[in-house]
């Protein structure tokens, strides 16, 4: 296995930006598990410091340290899941499926300014390194935001979608013999096997945005523009999110360092 760390010697640029975009996310996540859980009364979290994005509060040390090596992180917060049912029967629920939700937020975003852009960061960045990276930062924002939601929906122990399933199946909270664990076993095994799979398919939704953008951005410049004229022809964007093609088509950083981050921020 790459060390991850080692990747700044190799694209210092996709380094950082995988890093700042992981990092981000992670304590977004965390923050909202403790805000949704504050709202809802349990200020557990709140009182230990999680309001906040500091990586070393949301990750800890360790978190950090095994990304940098190994492109594997995660963050937790405590919370109180009585005293959440005292207050709503859903609270416990609910703040369980925030960090998720955080991240859909997050991955709404970057597929919108990455279609969005893509035909139109030439009109507002001049030089083309500069516009590349900000399609490229978008584009990370967007698949490792989707890959954050759903691999923490999955119905594992330990990650928020089994959180927000044992409230409703109360039962499965108490599963304790060693077939069950056993299974927990193979599943975890089988998603670091699909971890690759579940980037593609991430990767694959983001790059249906620029054609999405782009042909609602060729009608608008047909509607104003004069058929036959050598200006308006002249003017016209680039064919179907050129930009974004470019990334997709050449040897894009996404394509040689996706699955470098497996990524779980769950309430403990």
């Amino acid at each position: 296995m790459d060390i991850f760390l080692f990747l700044v010697y190799k694209d210092t640029k996709m380094f950082f930006m995988i890093t700042l975009v992981v990092v981000f996310s992670i304590c977004l996540h965390e923050f909202f598990h403790a805000w949704t859980a504050l709202k809802f009364g349990d200020t557990t979290a709140a009182d230990r410091g999680h309001l906040t994005l500091n990586p070393l509060k949301q990750m800890g040390p360790m978190s950090i340290i095994m990304f940098l090596l190994l492109g594997f992180a995660w963050g937790a917060v405590p919370v109180n899941p009585p005293l959440l049912r005292a207050r709503n029967r859903h609270a416990p629920a609910i703040v369980a499926l925030a960090g998720p939700a955080t991240n859909f937020g997050l991955f709404l975003v970057g597929f919108f300014f990455f279609g969005f852009l893509s035909t139109r960061i030439w009109n507002l960045v001049e030089n083309e390194d500069a516009g590349i990276t900000i399609l490229e930062l978008f584009l990370l924002l967007g698949v490792y935001n989707l890959f954050l939601c759903i691999f923490n929906l999955l119905p594992i122990p330990g990650l928020d979608g089994w959180n927000a399933l044992t409230e409703y199946v109360p039962r499965l909270r108490n599963v304790h013999s060693e077939f069950a664990k056993g299974v927990t076993i193979f599943l975890i095994f089988l998603l670091f096997f699909l971890a690759d799979d579940i980037f593609a398919l991430s990767r694959e939704v983001m790059f249906l945005s620029p054609d999405l953008f782009s042909a609602e951005h060729e009608d608008r410049q047909e509607q104003k523009a004069t058929p036959g004229s050598p200006e308006d022809r002249a003017s016209e964007p680039p064919d179907a999110a050129v930009s974004a093609k470019t990334i997709k088509n050449n040897e894009s950083p996404l394509e040689i360092h996706e699955g470098d981050a497996i990524l779980t921020g769950l309430p403990k």
